[in-house]
């Protein structure tokens, strides 16, 4: 009889060691999920804003051949200014 009641004690143990273990999976892997689901967001956005940085850096790089000798001349023009004198 003592053998019985002790095996009705493990399994009513080891069934509620189960039921918290399963709970703790279950929220921990909602959170997982929350989180990969940040990551992708975060991943989407980034990407998108790099794509627009590369448009514009390509837009800078031909403004700059285009208008490059105008930069050239303004930069030695101002070079000038700033020359320091010799006494």
């Amino acid at each position: 009889m003592t053998t019985l009641i002790h095996a009705d004690v493990f399994f009513f143990v080891t069934a509620i060691s189960v039921i918290l273990f399963t709970a703790f999976a279950v929220t921990a892997t909602l959170y997982i999920i929350s989180i990969l689901n940040d990551i992708k967001h975060i991943s989407k956005r980034l990407r998108a804003e790099s794509d627009e940085v590369l448009e514009d850096i390509k837009v800078l790089r031909e403004h700059i051949k285009e208008e490059g000798f105008k930069v050239g001349m303004i930069t030695k023009l101002f070079g000038k200014f700033f020359k320091k004198r010799k006494k």
